[in-house]
């Protein structure tokens, strides 16, 4: 049971992981898509 926990803890991570990094790149993207408009 016990590596059933440290799975689900590094399930968490990972997507958590793939959430803020995919953030940062739609940021990344919004501001260059910014400076072509304006």
């Amino acid at each position: 049971m016990l590596i059933l926990a440290y799975l689900n803890v590094a399930i968490f991570f990972i997507t958590y992981g793939l959430g803020v990094y995919a953030l940062i790149l739609l940021i990344k993207v919004l501001k260059i898509y910014i400076k072509k408009n304006s």
